[in-house]
């Protein structure tokens, strides 16, 4: 096992140099690690997984994966190890397609059909961590938004990938299945080391499953580790002043000010238009 980081970004900056999308992003994620995503919209957020999974070329910057300088050479062999959920689009499949089709499209040999056979049993494990193996067999078309979106989340983990990137995947789930979806992301990151990079809106969902927490808009204006506090300045940074703070039981990072313990003021900030 090496020790380099999976992931490794260094002053990356994307957009005109006036009114950059993103400016200067430093990051650097280890195996396991599970890092959660907030900012508001319009912040960045999308472009920098979109960078990250190489379907957006960034202006200027450097990006290493898995210990290895992304390139044009080794960039196909590189996002293979790379599971990717977009953000969700509200449209209407028009083709028939079996569930299983759908989450077969994640497998990296996906244009070679005739190996799709070989990779049943994981189209299978993939669908069962969704509790969707049942509907293995079910038009695509026919699925609610929540099992749609559960069958785009098991595409995204079909090849076991070392880092997953993930858009808003709680969307169009329902608070217990989007709390089984933390659940699962977690254990995975501990027991297979795969990395998380999750983009959510909503910090007092996902704080108590993620390793830590980075505040976008633009750049990276705060990077809490589990534990840590993120000061209301930090908030109103990222939202502007007119920010709602709302206070929860439990413990979670980066919601108490910075000169507290988050385990006893649990807050999360929402922006209201």
């Amino acid at each position: 096992m090496t020790n380099a980081a999976v992931v490794q970004i260094s002053h990356l900056h994307f957009g005109p140099a006036k009114k950059p999308i993103l400016d200067g992003i430093n990051l650097e994620l280890e195996a396991g690690h599970f890092l959660g995503i907030v900012g508001p919209n319009g912040a960045g957020k999308s472009t920098l997984l979109n960078i990250l999974a190489g379907l957006t070329q960034p202006s200027s910057g450097h990006i290493d994966l898995f210990g290895q300088c992304l390139n044009r050479f080794n960039r196909h062999r590189l996002l293979k190890d790379i599971g990717f959920l977009h953000q969700l689009h509200d449209h209407q499949p028009r083709l028939p397609m079996y569930v299983r089709d759908v989450v077969a499209m994640g497998l990296a040999d996906y244009a070679m059909p005739w190996k799709r056979a070989d990779h049943r049993e994981a189209i299978m494990q993939a669908l069962a961590l969704l509790d969707m193996q049942d509907l293995a067999d079910a038009d695509f078309r026919l699925l609610s938004g929540g099992q749609r979106q559960r069958a785009r989340l098991a595409r995204a983990l079909v090849r076991q990938p070392r880092l997953l990137l993930l858009d808003e995947p709680s969307a169009a789930l329902d608070s217990v299945r989007q709390e089984k979806l933390f659940q699962l992301l977690r254990k995975l990151c501990d027991e297979t080391g795969m990395s998380v990079i999750m983009v959510e809106h909503d910090i007092a969902a996902i704080s108590s499953h993620v390793d830590s927490v980075a505040c976008l808009n633009r750049k990276i204006h705060h990077h809490a580790m589990k534990g840590e506090g993120i000061p209301e300045e930090i908030w109103s940074a990222m939202y502007g002043e007119h920010i709602h703070i709302m206070a929860h039981d439990a413990a979670c990072i980066g919601c108490g000010p910075a000169d507290q313990k988050p385990v006893q003021h649990h807050r999360s900030g929402h922006q209201h238009d």
